[in-house]
């Protein structure tokens, strides 16, 4: 396996854009094995893609997702790209989202009753908290994506610790970590980090090019930063106690 001299045995990406023609993801089923092949080659080797539904431009039903990623699949594997794709979708909040969950109108993480929920970058914090509060009411665990995206986490870290203690988990983009979007960035992902606050990490990948599934570079920083057992949690192990169906 690819990732050995990462430490990592297995590497989940839990937020991708890698279904073609669906959203603002990849354009073509061309560039999704560019992106399949980008993403082996990282060590990845679990990809649970997370296409956008924003209710006035995106969506795509869950039967749908799951059709695509069998054909996606099986193209992959004739290419002798051999990663486990799952369904999934990143959900811009609204409020109502109950009856479209419940009735898998919309796909939660491969067939979990977690949920990848995103939100403006420039949301109220309150808002965000009392949706995330609605949607554990519901009965869903919801996953904050991209965390560092929001202008209102950015500015205090106990907004993060708020929301892990109403129980939403909190992912980081793999870029984010690395460095790639700026100090400011990393030293705050780093932050979360350091206290163990991060749940989850995904590559937000949308193509092939200049947001591809890249995630050797953060898996690096993550095991000579932090706690071996924490990374291998973020990388791998939250995922299979609670997002993925084992089948090692």
């Amino acid at each position: 396996m690819q990732t050995g001299r990462y430490g990592a045995r297995r590497i989940v990406d839990m937020h991708c854009h890698v279904l073609p023609n669906v959203d603002d993801g990849a354009k073509s089923v061309e560039m999704s094995l560019q992106m399949l092949q980008i993403a082996a080659e990282e060590g990845i080797t679990d990809m649970i893609v997370t296409p956008h539904y924003q209710s006035s431009r995106f969506f795509t039903p869950a039967d749908v997702i799951e059709e695509m990623i069998a054909g996606l699949a099986a193209k992959a594997e004739q290419m002798g790209i051999h990663i486990r794709l799952y369904p999934g979708t990143e959900i811009y909040y609204r409020s109502g989202l109950e009856e479209q969950l419940d009735e898998g109108r919309l796909a939660a993480m491969n067939h979990t009753n977690y949920v990848l929920v995103e939100f403006s970058p420039v949301e109220d914090f309150n808002y965000i908290r009392n949706a995330m509060e609605e949607l554990r009411g519901m009965g869903y665990i919801p996953i904050l994506a991209h965390v560092e995206r929001f202008q209102c986490m950015l500015e205090d870290v106990e907004r993060v610790r708020t929301l892990k203690r109403v129980g939403c988990k909190i992912s980081s983009n793999a870029g984010s970590i690395a460095g790639d979007y700026g100090f400011r960035i990393k030293r705050y992902t780093h932050k979360l980090l350091g206290e163990e606050l991060i749940d989850f990490v995904g590559t937000d990948a949308h193509s092939a090019e200049r947001r591809s599934p890249r995630m050797k570079k953060c898996v690096e920083v993550l095991y000579k930063k932090f706690e071996p057992g924490y990374v291998d949690a973020i990388l791998y192990g939250n995922a299979e106690r609670s997002l993925l169906e084992e089948d090692e």
